[in-house]
């Protein structure tokens, strides 16, 4: 993945965690995962992303004369791990939460799906956790030939 896309997914991460409720989570790489902090006494967001396809694409008169670029389609995985003691109900409404700010925060307009796992159990921190994964659009555009 080049580095724009990336620092485009950093930035949005980073106004995602200055949204409301979720300045109390925690946000940590997804790798390692011997880095996840155990145990867990706040919900944690472990974020993963990986890109799946680029593609070359070519816009005659659809969107403006010219137009080329890349198309980048990206799946991140955020895992929110519950503290110790939470209730299931309590990790839906905080993944819900986390949902809802990168909902809010998407000012490319690049969120294609988003869906919620079941309920896991990770035994390495010994918690309850549930991915929210984001399936992303991201256009890269190139100057005119």
């Amino acid at each position: 993945m080049t580095s724009s896309i990336e620092n485009r997914i950093d930035e949005w991460i980073g106004r995602v965690k200055q949204r409301g409720a979720m300045r109390a989570f925690s946000f940590i790489p997804g790798y390692p995962a011997h880095k996840t902090p155990n145990p867990i006494t706040k919900y944690t967001v472990a974020v993963t992303d990986s890109t799946q396809k680029v593609s070359r694409f070519f816009i005659g008169n659809r969107i403006g004369t010219d137009l080329s670029g890349r198309l980048y389609e990206v799946e991140l995985t955020l895992r929110v791990y519950a503290p110790e003691r939470s209730s299931g109900s309590s990790l839906l409404r905080a993944s819900a939460l986390l949902m809802d700010a990168f909902e809010a925060e998407d000012n490319d307009r690049a969120i294609y799906s988003l869906s919620l796992s079941g309920i896991g159990f990770d035994t390495a921190s010994r918690t309850e956790y549930r991915d929210v994964v984001a399936r992303l659009d991201f256009v890269q555009k190139e100057a005119a030939a």
